[in-house]
């Protein structure tokens, strides 16, 4: 009697990651090949702590980590695999916003805005007149 009900394997602990990382690695291959860009969005995916854990353990660690304090905070860190970064912004409260594996070359939240570019320049500029007139 015990024969006759059917068993099947129990879904693995870290069911998604595997698909998520099929997903990045044809993302690097379009990023290789044409320069387009990729971000997968993991705050509106059903996560386990395994599949965290997968993803962090077959992506690695790299070299470069930066935070970005404005409205909160944002922290980018490299993986092992280069152009795959992992990107969480967080509420001034320090609540977790978004969460995100981002496939580029650099993320777009790093490089600067031309205008931010400017204002620095004439803030600079500013400085040194200050500077060269005597003023501190």
């Amino acid at each position: 009697m015990l024969d006759t009900i059917p068993i099947r394997p129990a879904p693995s602990p870290a069911a998604n990651a595997p698909a998520l990382l099929r997903e990045i690695a044809a993302a690097l291959d379009a990023l290789l090949l044409s320069g387009r860009r990729h971000c997968i969005d993991l705050g509106s995916l059903p996560l386990s702590t395994a599949d965290r854990d997968l993803l962090r353990e077959a992506l690695g660690t790299g070299e470069i980590r930066m935070e970005l304090v404005a409205l909160g905070s944002s922290r980018i860190e490299e993986t092992g695999v280069p152009g795959v970064w992992w990107v969480r912004h967080s509420s001034e409260d320090g609540i977790l916003l978004t969460e995100s594996l981002e496939i580029c070359h650099v993320p777009e939240i790093v490089p600067a805005d031309t205008t931010d570019i400017a204002n620095g320049l004439q803030r600079l500029r500013q400085a040194l007149a200050l500077r060269e007139s005597g003023g501190h």
